[in-house]
């Protein structure tokens, strides 16, 4: 008696492991990031920690000291670095999801590409500091080089995605709020740009928005993502 093959919609999709997983820590990454940065902000010593004028990077910073002007003291600066670390990490699995079946190739390849920047990019700062012993030691460089990748290398992925994805049935909607965010969020980081030395500019409020339009884009297509394998589609290519 031979036994029937199984039939092909008994096996799970190509990839949907992968899917899942990487649906997970895009929507995992940001909100452990946000919640740690939260927790590391309520136990700022002195003066209160002002999510308008200090910079994220502040609550990283492990040494309390007065860095352009601002008193810094963090003591739970591990916890924030911790935050950087693994958000990098979720971003650079969650990219490798949503990148696997992203046609033209060359679209595939710039996406996937710039997800990697942007990841390595949080990695950096979250192991390098902005702090007087940085500047000295000259790791300061890295902390930044960091922060360029993972602000304009994320919200650039957003814009390149976002434009790809509305022209796909099945992803427009996802691809408008993901191109919206790419370009509020490259914005935010212009006027950054522009406003970094003033120390009368609401710049942690500026950075902010340079940073969460990246976390929102990625818990947005992290939840598509999740949609999509559970009715069996294993990615958000060009459905």
């Amino acid at each position: 008696m031979t036994t029937p093959a199984p039939s092909a919609t008994s096996a799970p999709a190509p990839g949907t492991a992968l899917a899942r997983t990487g649906a997970a820590a895009l929507v995992a990454g940001p909100l452990v990031f946000l919640t740690l940065e939260a927790v590391s902000a309520w136990a700022w010593d002195y003066p209160a920690y002002s999510y308008a004028r200090n910079w994220i990077s502040d609550l990283g910073v492990p040494d309390p000291g007065t860095f352009q002007g601002r008193v810094i003291d963090s003591p739970l600066a591990w916890l924030m670095n911790t935050g950087f670390v693994l958000g990098g990490l979720a971003l650079l699995l969650g990219v490798v999801a949503v990148t696997r079946a992203v046609a033209p190739r060359r679209t595939r390849v710039a996406a996937l590409g710039l997800g990697v920047a942007a990841g390595i990019g949080y990695v950096l700062v979250g192991l390098t500091h902005t702090s007087t012993a940085a500047a000295a030691d000259g790791t300061i460089v890295l902390h930044f080089a960091g922060a360029s990748l993972a602000i304009l290398g994320g919200n650039t992925l957003a814009l390149v995605l976002g434009v790809h994805w509305r022209r796909r049935p099945g992803t427009r909607a996802l691809g408008r709020t993901a191109a919206l965010l790419g370009v509020l969020g490259l914005v935010a980081a212009a006027t950054l740009l522009v406003t970094a030395t003033s120390t009368s500019a609401p710049n942690g409020l500026v950075e902010r928005v340079s940073v969460y339009t990246l976390l929102l884009f990625e818990i947005r297509t992290g939840l598509h993502l999740a949609a999509r394998t559970t009715t069996g589609r294993s990615s958000t290519g060009d459905a």
